[in-house]
């Protein structure tokens, strides 16, 4: 039961990565892949710490992490639309 649930996440942590790598011009949509790679991995954990029956208040502390970075992301992204006008990261050059 735990194979196959592995395994899914697996293939929605690669659509997520082939997304990362299709959708850099937009940091937008970088910073959605990301998100989506984060919850794939904490679900891999999750399964993993459960099934080996470990701790899971490294979750806890991997969300929390998880949290901090992405409000950073999305206060670059406010600053670069409040600035710019737009979220294209080829404008990152200039600052």
């Amino acid at each position: 039961m735990l194979n196959w649930e592995m395994n899914f996440l697996m293939i929605l942590f690669l659509i997520s990565s082939i997304m990362f790598l299709s959708m850099y011009k937009h940091l937008l949509m970088t910073l959605i892949s990301l998100e989506f790679m984060i919850m794939n991995l904490s679900m891999m954990l999750y399964l993993n710490f459960s099934f080996l029956k470990l701790n899971i208040f490294f979750i806890t502390f991997f969300w929390t992490i998880c949290v901090c970075e992405s409000i950073m992301g999305l206060s670059i992204l406010v600053y670069l639309s409040r600035k710019l006008g737009n979220d294209y990261t080829k404008i990152l050059n200039l600052i």
